[in-house]
């Protein structure tokens, strides 16, 4: 059984802390945060043990999770190729696509398998839209929320990367490895980064608008799959997915004239268990069974590059008041998401 270390406690680290002691895969975890207060409190919390100290963290590791801020993964991604371990890598990538490319070929060379921590492919409701990908004319993604004072990226890196990723794969389904992406506009809400809306089309026809947001009232993960016979709507909160067909409209002569509509909804049984207990069995399966990384360091890659294209395409931002009032200064990053 592997033993395996995860880098940076913070919101998102903490998270794989209490998720990994649920894993009975794992033989042993050890936590890693410069912060000795925090290692401490989320390791004990969980039965593991701790440390500052990347290296020693990484010493008898047989996997590795790094969850700390984005501007930190390249080099700790260096540490962890350099003694060629798997490892989940939380999204995006990097902060910049130039030094996603620079963790992309590194691994490339030294043959060490990346799963990028995209945990929405893990959603079963997302499992199920990509069943039903190859005659899709439209999807629609919305992506809401109220910020916490947590995130210290914009919203097309913090909360829109996830539903691109989403996308690509969607498009790669249903026209192929070859699929291409192109950002038609966007535009950032009051010209702040809280807000961000994008229409995208692929070569081959399909359109996609995305809304994400950090000013939003209450928690929304919405994705609507528009196909010639039927549209899909994926609750990804809920793991839940309805499925409306119409089979005739007619209007009614009753004296003042009515509309009426036929049609059926199926709202077919998914198997909803936590996404990120399925992203740690399956990393249990890349480092034990080779089994190829569901969401390759390639996607990440190419999600960050999604990312700067609608960034571009929105043009210059400026920080959002809000936003600004809600997030507390940062005197020190340690590793920590």
């Amino acid at each position: 059984m592997p033993v395996l270390t995860i880098i940076g406690a913070g919101s998102m680290g903490s998270n794989h802390v209490r998720t990994a002691r649920t894993v009975r895969e794992w033989r042993d975890v050890v936590v890693v945060d410069l912060d000795r207060e925090r290692a401490c409190t989320v390791a004990t919390a969980n039965g593991f043990g701790w440390t500052t100290s990347v290296e020693e963290g990484l010493a008898k590791a047989d996997a590795a999770v790094v969850a700390v801020p984005s501007e930190l993964h390249e080099d700790v991604m260096r540490q962890i190729i350099e003694r060629g371990l798997p490892v989940l890598l939380e999204k995006p990538v990097a902060v910049e696509f130039a030094a996603a490319e620079r963790i992309r070929r590194s691994a490339a060379e030294q043959g060490v398998q990346v799963l990028v921590g995209h945990i929405e492919r893990f959603n079963s409701a997302v499992e199920e839209l990509m069943r039903h990908a190859d005659s899709a004319v439209h999807i629609e993604c919305r992506r809401e929320g109220a910020g916490a004072g947590r995130p210290v990226e914009d919203v097309v890196s913090d909360l829109m990367v996830h539903d691109l990723d989403i996308v690509r794969a969607l498009a790669r389904s249903r026209e192929g490895s070859d699929a291409t992406i192109n950002t038609r506009a966007a535009m950032w809400g009051n010209g702040g980064t809280e807000h961000c809306t994008a229409l995208l089309q692929t070569d081959a026809g399909m359109t996609v608008t995305l809304v994400a947001s950090r000013i939003g009232q209450f928690k929304r993960r919405e994705i609507v799959l528009t196909q010639p016979v039927c549209q899909m709507i994926a609750d990804l909160v809920r793991q839940s997915v309805t499925i409306h067909r119409l089979q005739r409209t007619e209007f009614v002569g009753n004296g003042r004239g009515s509309f009426r509509q036929q049609g059926t909804t199926e709202i077919p049984y998914l198997d909803s268990g936590e996404p990120l207990v399925r992203e740690h069995r399956h990393l249990v399966d890349i480092v034990t069974n080779r089994k190829q990384p569901l969401v390759s360091l390639d996607d990440g890659v190419a999600a960050i590059r999604l990312v700067e294209q609608v960034r571009r395409a929105a043009g210059p931002a400026r920080p959002a008041a809000a936003a600004v009032d809600r997030m507390s200064p940062q005197t020190e990053r340690p590793l920590a998401d």
